[in-house]
């Protein structure tokens, strides 16, 4: 039987309109790259040159369009708002620890076990976000330098073969993250897809209850080497919560 406590939920201010921004920027540019790349893998030079030249315009555009909001992004590791640092992307703290090793034992259970409420980044997949900044770091280095060389030389360079292998990888990682996302929404029951449009993750009140003490926390990891803690103010309870009843079918 659901506690009254548990039917209530708070909605939870958690990612800036910056990140969200970015997010959705980059999201699409990779959807131009992949189908674009995809295209010019598949048909290749069975294509008219003036087709292959406007796929190719596209993959190009795509690619500066991905390359800007990755540059961003990074910049904003180290001067955006606690939930988009670097710190929140990795275990550093008992508490990111914790939700590290439970979210792995949730997904050896195939999802049996509960989810662990978290605020921002999972702790268990953080790491993989970084691996995937070095990644599409390294994709981007390597189609500029391609796009600069002939186009006989380039289709026939090891560099096109590694460029290959990491257009294989970042589309491994989306369908992973999608697939991810969706059995925690649909088992966490937090809005993790919703969040990232309006910026607010959902919590009971137990679990927002929780997990204030685990902000408190980690206030003294991500604070400023001058101990101040200017910016950190969205951690506690109180900025921006709102409260709703959530009605149980």
């Amino acid at each position: 039987m659901t506690s009254t406590t548990d039917n209530r939920y708070i909605l939870h201010p958690v990612w800036d309109p910056l990140l969200r921004a970015l997010h959705w920027w980059m999201a699409l540019a990779m959807m131009a790259q992949f189908t674009s790349g995809a295209t010019l893998l598949a048909l290749g030079n069975d294509m008219s040159d003036t087709l292959m030249g406007k796929v190719d315009i596209i993959h190009y555009i795509g690619g500066y369009a991905f390359a800007a909001g990755l540059v961003l992004r990074i910049l904003w590791l180290f001067v955006g708002p606690p939930t988009a640092r670097w710190r929140d992307l990795l275990p550093l703290t008992p508490a990111q620890r914790r939700i590290w090793r439970e979210t792995l034992f949730c997904y050896l259970s195939g999802f049996h076990r509960p989810i662990s409420a978290y605020r921002g980044h999972n702790a268990f997949a953080g790491p993989a976000y970084l691996a995937f900044f070095l990644i599409a770091a390294a994709q981007i280095a390597l189609g500029i330098r391609l796009s600069l060389m002939p186009d006989s030389e380039a289709m026939h360079s090891p560099l096109m073969v590694m460029h290959e292998w990491g257009f294989f990888l970042l589309l491994a990682f989306v369908i992973v993250h999608v697939a991810l996302v969706m059995a925690h929404e649909i088992a966490g029951r937090h809005g993790l897809i919703s969040a990232m449009i309006h910026g607010h993750k959902g919590f009971t009140e137990s679990e927002h209850q929780a997990l204030h003490a685990d902000w408190d926390a980690a206030l003294s990891v991500q604070a400023d080497p001058g101990n101040e803690t200017e910016g950190l103010d969205d951690m506690t309870s109180k900025n921006g919560d709102v409260t709703k009843t959530r009605h149980e079918r």
